[in-house]
């Protein structure tokens, strides 16, 4: 069975490499560097949003961390569209949900679910609840979830290439969801003068990524940079 992709980053690149192309329909991306790798795996590429284009479609589309919300017209017409998210459904819906498991103290994981016309509310296939601790950084938790994401995506899609129907159930709880602008408001302009020092080294943790320099906190004239040294 071939089915149509969705594809953008990192984990969209890993998983392009390990796929059969006679399985792969028409593939949607956003950037010319995605676009010149799935030239090699589809006759049918497409930059421009997927919501836009009108053209023939698989009975089946996948999404690996595409980066725009997908219209109910667009999601009609599949039969079934699924999408690897790298939350533990139903917390973590959203945007950056490997920060908010940290600074919420939340679940972490991942999760390939049914998509929907509601954010990451779609029924779950299969999820990997990925354990943290106080020692982790926003970092080294999303290397684990990374790893959970790659295990449940190669699973599904060994089974839907079969033709095996994959079963899915309701999301249970009310669980947690984040805009961007929730995460861009407490990155950039929170009310760090009213944090305590246990919540200023927390924010910098769990903002701490491979390359990420530290966290700069701006306090009237004065501006602060917190560092985690040891990662």
């Amino acid at each position: 069975m071939k089915m149509d992709l969705l594809l953008d980053g990192e984990l969209a690149r890993w998983f392009l490499d390990r796929i059969a192309r006679e399985h792969v329909g028409t593939i949607f991306v956003v950037n010319d560097e995605m676009a010149q790798r799935a030239r090699a795996y589809s006759t049918q590429v497409f930059l421009e949003n997927a919501n836009d284009v009108d053209a023939a479609v698989s009975p089946v589309a996948l999404s690996v961390h595409y980066p725009r919300i997908l219209k109910p017209r667009f999601i009609a017409r599949y039969q079934k569209i699924y999408n690897i998210h790298p939350g533990y459904l139903p917390y973590g819906r959203g945007f950056y949900p490997v920060f908010w498991a940290l600074w919420e103290n939340t679940p972490a994981g991942a999760t390939f679910h049914e998509i929907n016309a509601g954010i990451d509310e779609g029924n779950i296939v299969a999820q990997i609840q990925v354990p943290w601790t106080e020692t982790d950084t926003g970092g080294s938790l999303y290397a684990r979830v990374r790893d959970a994401e790659k295990i449940l995506l190669m699973d599904a899609w060994a089974k839907l290439t079969r033709g095996e129907t994959l079963r899915a159930f309701a999301q249970q709880g009310s669980g947690t969801y984040h805009a961007r602008r929730e995460f861009l408001a407490l990155k950039q302009n929170a009310a760090w003068k009213n944090f305590s020092a246990e919540q200023l080294v927390k924010l910098a943790r769990c903002l701490t990524f491979p390359g990420y320099s530290g966290l700069e906190i701006e306090l009237g004239a004065q501006k602060f940079q917190l560092r985690l040294e040891s990662l």
